[in-house]
């Protein structure tokens, strides 16, 4: 987190040497863009998973088959192949899936992508295979509807092998405690720096709450040497607080078995706040 007062430094010492605008386009358009933006996480942000996962499986594997939904880049599921695990990802954006197979394949990674919605994707997979699925960083969140959220638990639920679990990072919401926040993040690659300036506007009114979405703003700083670039673009988020997470996952079968922070320490989620939460279909842990 940081100041507003930071991105507005940016955006004036942007001002003198800029390319022509893509304004309005969407945030996950350029592969390359989005990957340099968050390589900088990645490792730290991998390893919270392995240790949370390594606390809830009942019966390791040798070779364990990881997951990700919605993998985008590829940039997590990369490193998982990386550090030995048979690693599987899918993403909806044929973009995301060529530019992560192109990376994979330039340094001989063994992993295997597809193109496919995260609630239509197990025929891809082989029943009951994977170890440890994961979906971090809020992305579940870009599923609108909680009868689409139970479509891809659903899912989930045959590509799992028994014993299985499934890691989901999500913020929870504080319905009419929260504020606009904005965040900035900045990732580096050669001669091209990528800083994103985000603002979360939460559901305000009593309208918002019932519809249960987050505004998102998105503004993309490129500097290259030919200048500066900038990107603009809006989605939005579906929002739940404590009870409609737990509700959620209840109705869909599931149970809760540990809880985590994006460290995987044990860690009790709090509203408003971050949290991993280690998930497995109720059939499989009993």
């Amino acid at each position: 987190m940081r100041e507003a007062r930071i991105s507005n430094q940016l955006r004036r010492s942007a001002r003198d040497r800029s390319v022509p605008d893509r304004r309005d386009q969407h945030l996950y358009a350029d592969a390359a863009l989005y990957d340099i933006l968050h390589a900088p996480q990645t490792a730290q942000e991998l390893n919270g998973v392995e240790r949370f996962a390594a606390s809830l499986l009942e019966t390791p594997l040798p070779k364990q088959v990881w997951l990700e939904p919605a993998c985008g880049s590829g940039r997590l599921i990369r490193l998982a192949a990386k550090r030995g695990r048979s690693a599987i990802g899918f993403d909806r954006d044929e973009g995301m899936i060529a530019y992560a197979r192109a990376r994979a394949e330039r340094v001989g990674l063994p992993l295997r992508l597809f193109q496919a919605d995260m609630t239509r994707f197990a025929q891809a997979v082989e029943p009951a295979s994977v170890d440890v699925a994961f979906n971090i960083i809020n992305t579940i969140r870009h599923i609108e509807h909680d009868d689409d959220m139970r479509a891809h638990l659903a899912e989930m639920a045959r590509a799992l092998r028994p014993g299985g679990v499934y890691i989901i990072g999500i913020s929870l919401s504080a319905y009419g405690h929260e504020i606009p926040t904005e965040d900035v993040w900045i990732g580096r690659r050669g001669r091209c720096t990528v800083t994103q300036i985000v603002n979360f506007l939460p559901p305000v009114t009593p309208a918002e709450r019932a519809a249960r979405r987050e505004r998102v703003l998105s503004h993309l700083i490129v500097e290259r040497p030919r200048g500066v670039e900038h990107i603009d673009s809006t989605y939005t988020l579906r929002t739940y607080n404590r009870k409609q997470w737990l509700d959620l996952i209840t109705s869909a079968g599931w149970a809760v078995l540990a809880t985590a922070d994006d460290q995987g320490n044990p860690h009790e989620p709090t509203e408003p706040g971050y949290a991993m939460w280690g998930i497995s279909p109720k059939s499989s842990h009993g």
